[in-house]
């Protein structure tokens, strides 16, 4: 589930292509799961599974409530948030099966402000919000991971294409299927590509009504580093992708622009808060 939370956040924060003027404003992405390939993750557990995940949330709750351990949590919020995090995931298991930890671990949406080929990314539910708000400059090429309860930053390390991408054997079908996503009309792209020896299918659904906007503007770094096939897939659509259908892991996941502003921003909504500590990436 981590891999294909990470696939999605690739796949959708560099958004245009053929446009001429830079975008400032805000995106906000919903995020579902859906679609027939999404059945086989959601299956039922075993006896022994379910046994397992009983005692793992009762030892997991007995920690959280040790005296102790609630004072060293109350001390640290953010690793207090990934401790509740992780028990909402397994409890959801518990209810619904790998299904409900799917859930439980996906964010619900995510918001990005965008100014001057900078970022700024807020997550909504599931696991990753935990990691705290993502920060992407542009003058200093680097994102940055903000956690504003336990007051400190870090300092995302340079994501990398898996070598075994081949740019060359993406492809990028236009359909005469369309569809209305806010008030654009969009038209279907099929996309396929080759990634760790594996062909792979994603849909986009884009529109030409905001051509205008260029796609260096939506570039991100870090956590907004496209893949190869992602980059050349973007690159070859002739429009502005506001719904976007992968599968990874037998889970197939949909994004689709639920609101798209455009602004005037505050330059201070792209900086590194005052006071705050920088920590290793993960802590």
């Amino acid at each position: 589930m981590k891999k294909i939370i990470v696939f999605i956040f690739c796949a959708t924060l560099a958004l245009m292509s053929q446009a001429q003027v830079n975008f400032e404003g805000t995106v906000k992405w919903g995020i579902t799961l859906g679609g027939s390939q999404a059945a086989p993750a959601q299956k039922e557990l075993t006896p022994q599974q379910k046994e397992e995940l009983n005692k793992g949330i009762a030892e997991l709750e007995a920690k959280m409530n040790d005296p102790e351990m609630k004072t060293m949590l109350d001390g640290n919020p953010s690793m207090k948030a990934m401790f509740e995090q992780q028990l909402a995931t397994m409890k959801a298991m518990q209810s619904n099966g790998a299904a409900g930890a799917a859930a439980g671990a996906m964010p619900k949406s995510y918001t990005v402000k965008l100014k001057d080929g900078n970022s700024y990314t807020q997550v909504e539910g599931g696991a990753l919000a935990a990691a705290g708000d993502i920060l992407y400059l542009k003058s200093t090429d680097k994102t940055y991971y903000i956690k504003k309860a336990a007051k400190t930053y870090s300092v995302a390390p340079k994501s990398k294409a898996p070598a075994s991408t081949d740019n060359a054997a993406v492809t990028v079908t236009a359909t005469t299927e369309t569809a209305k996503i806010l008030t654009y009309t969009c038209t279907k792209y099929i996309v396929t590509f080759t990634e760790a020896g594996k062909t792979k299918t994603m849909f986009i659904w884009a529109t030409k009504d905001l051509k205008k906007y260029s796609s260096s503007s939506f570039h991100t770094g870090g956590v907004g580093n496209q893949s190869h096939a992602s980059a050349s897939a973007f690159s070859k659509i002739d429009g502005v992708p506001l719904k976007i259908e992968v599968t990874e892991q037998g889970q197939t996941v949909v994004l689709q622009v639920l609101e798209l502003k455009s602004a005037t921003l505050s330059a201070s909504d792209f900086v590194l808060p005052t006071g705050f500590k920088e920590v290793p990436f993960g802590q």
